[in-house]
């Protein structure tokens, strides 16, 4: 990775130094004994995989383990450092996918193993445009919410693959030992930040619905979802944190979309969220 792109506009990137060294633990506070945390550096040690150093938004050091497999060392690297950058960017990182509908971003967030990338495959093959997976950065200011281009893959388990009649065959694991995939996403060449149109908290329900959550209980679906949430505390942004999820709810609100857990129910939660969109864009 050379680069990330600033969330503040789409002519402006922000080179970020992303360098194989050794990563020793910095002089900061211990989160847990293999990680180390505070507002300028995130430092954690990973058994079997390697040490990550993030520092000041702007740096990442990486030191694999001898042997340890490509893969596991990008997801790490790609997952708990870069949520650490982006905190320390400033930026409001989700535990979420997001797609773009008639132009605009939709991102849904929900725990681990609710199906955020298996909806946002679905809403692709109808004809939308995958923006990120897994962690989505947003921006939020002057009443509005902008959210940048992220990996250009989709974590999907084998089940999901069986939904759109592809097998694991020829694709990467997250991690050596897990049942799920990394599958490649077309994007246009053109890069942009596109306007957050709505945030969409998913769930499990008999039949498929959705309806906007109430200020508290939005709120608090933001806080709860925010990737790797623990590292705020020690970085000292919960204020910063507390008011981003604010205005992100202000902005743009929160709905709740419950769908069957059956794959083959898959169109009737994406046409509300096709829905959800035009109606917000009025």
């Amino acid at each position: 990775m050379d680069e990330v792109v600033d969330g503040r506009g789409v002519d402006r990137t922000i080179d970020v130094d992303v360098r194989l060294a050794p990563a020793p633990p910095p002089d900061a506070p211990e989160l847990l004994p293999a990680v180390r945390v505070d507002a300028d550096h995130f430092w954690m040690d990973v058994p079997r995989v390697g040490r990550f150093l993030v520092r000041n938004g702007r740096e990442m050091i990486v030191e694999p383990c001898p042997g340890a497999p490509d893969g596991d060392v990008r997801a790490y690297l790609l997952g708990s450092a870069m949520g650490a950058l982006l905190q320390q960017r400033g930026l409001l990182p989700l535990h979420a996918s997001a797609v773009a509908v008639d132009g605009r971003a939709v991102a849904f967030i929900a725990p681990a193993g609710s199906g955020k990338s298996t909806i946002a495959m679905h809403l692709q093959h109808r004809g939308h445009r995958v923006i990120c997976d897994d962690i989505c950065a947003i921006e939020v200011g002057d009443g509005s919410a902008r959210l940048s281009p992220g990996l250009r893959n989709l974590k999907l388990w084998r089940a999901s693959l069986g939904a759109i009649a592809r097998t694991p065959d020829g694709l990467e694991p997250v991690l050596v030992d897990m049942d799920k995939y990394r599958v490649p996403i077309d994007v246009p060449g053109e890069e942009r930040v596109f306007d957050l149109a709505a945030v969409v908290l998913l769930g499990w329900g008999e039949e498929t619905a959705i309806a906007p959550l109430a200020g508290a209980d939005a709120v608090g679906a933001l806080i709860a979802n925010t990737f790797r949430g623990q590292l705020v505390a020690p970085m000292g942004r919960q204020t910063a944190h507390w008011r981003q999820c604010l205005d992100l709810f202000a902005a743009v609100g929160v709905h709740r979309l419950v769908r069957p857990r059956a794959l083959d129910r898959l169109a009737e939660a994406s046409t509300l969220v096709e829905r959800l969109s035009l109606d917000m864009s009025r």
